[in-house]
């Protein structure tokens, strides 16, 4: 007999400083040193693989990438996996690489406004063409004593504006089709390790 499907409620579920201060710290020590190595960050775009484009007034960001191989896709992938079996029950079958986002306040260079990310979703089909975006992620490597502004925020299935917690360490993850975006950063700077899990196409 097989067990009832799960409809769930929840637009987010979130792991609050779950991960322990010192494997965040490895992380900074990791971003630091691909700083001083030069290690190019590039302007953040939007529109996706058939619409790209560089758009700042829409999405103001720097950045980077670790790759499948990198032990903290090991880290994203388990508690996504968590995350899914305890409110989703969605079908996933890989883990996008990690991207490093950048936001930098006005004080730091990020322009007039500060670093920001307009209202946008994740939810798309990937190269491959029958997988597609299921579940977003992302964990919050910076303190927020660091940055002022810079705060994740979700529309619900409700339609309802979600605010999420900003504590160091904390990993979020949500429905990949949820409007969201990330207020502007005023002062400071807010770093944050984003990735997305795939799954087969919904019908």
């Amino acid at each position: 007999m097989m067990e009832p499907h799960n409809v769930t409620d929840h637009a987010a579920w979130y792991f609050v400083e779950k991960v322990p201060d010192k494997l965040v710290d490895i992380m900074v020590e990791e971003l630091e040193e691909m700083e001083r190595d030069r290690v190019p960050f590039e302007d953040a775009g939007v529109g996706g693989d058939l619409h790209g484009r560089n758009d700042r007034t829409v999405r103001n960001s720097k950045v980077q990438w670790w790759y499948e191989d990198h032990w903290a896709c090991s880290l994203m992938s388990h508690y996504i996996g968590i995350a899914n079996r305890r409110n989703w029950e969605y079908d996933l079958n890989m883990l996008e690489s990690i991207q490093i986002s950048v936001y930098l306040g006005k004080d730091q260079g990020g322009g007039e406004e500060g670093g920001h990310y307009g209202w946008h979703s994740d939810y798309g089909t990937s190269k491959r063409g029958d997988w597609t975006r299921k579940l977003s992620a992302s964990l919050l490597v910076s303190d927020p004593s660091e940055y002022e502004g810079g705060d994740l925020i979700l529309l619900d299935y409700h339609n309802n504006e979600i605010k999420m917690p900003k504590a160091k360490g904390t990993i979020i993850v949500f429905d990949s089709r949820l409007p969201h975006k990330v207020t502007p950063v005023t002062t400071g700077r807010r770093v944050s390790l984003v990735t997305w899990m795939y799954g087969p196409k919904l019908r």
